[in-house]
């Protein structure tokens, strides 16, 4: 139906959740270089904590909208692993500034 095979995978939109697994991974390596790190003072602070994780949040609560709208207009069905995903990003985004502060105040 499509030109591009891959817009598509069981009858679910899923041209847009590398965006997210790209957003995903940024959360992740932040939450390791936040929680394991030592060294983290030289190079990372606050503001780049919070800055970071209220950028990706952002985009990617856009990025979740323009999927469903994309997604409304060509009739497929949504993409539970890219809402999860989502989530994710979310929680991460939220964690990092938390455990950044306490272990900071330590």
């Amino acid at each position: 139906m499509y030109t591009y095979d891959s817009f598509e995978t069981a009858g679910a939109f899923t041209l847009l959740r590398p965006i997210f697994i790209t957003f995903l991974i940024i959360a992740l390596i932040l939450f390791f270089i936040v929680t394991f790190l030592r060294t983290k003072q030289k190079f990372i602070n606050g503001s780049t904590i919070m800055s970071i994780s209220i950028i990706s949040i952002i985009i990617s609560a856009q990025v979740l909208f323009y999927d469903a709208i994309i997604v409304d207009e060509i009739g497929l069905g949504g993409d539970k692993v890219s809402t999860y995903m989502f989530l994710a990003i979310v929680a991460f985004g939220l964690l990092n500034p938390i455990i950044y502060f306490i272990k900071r105040r330590d």
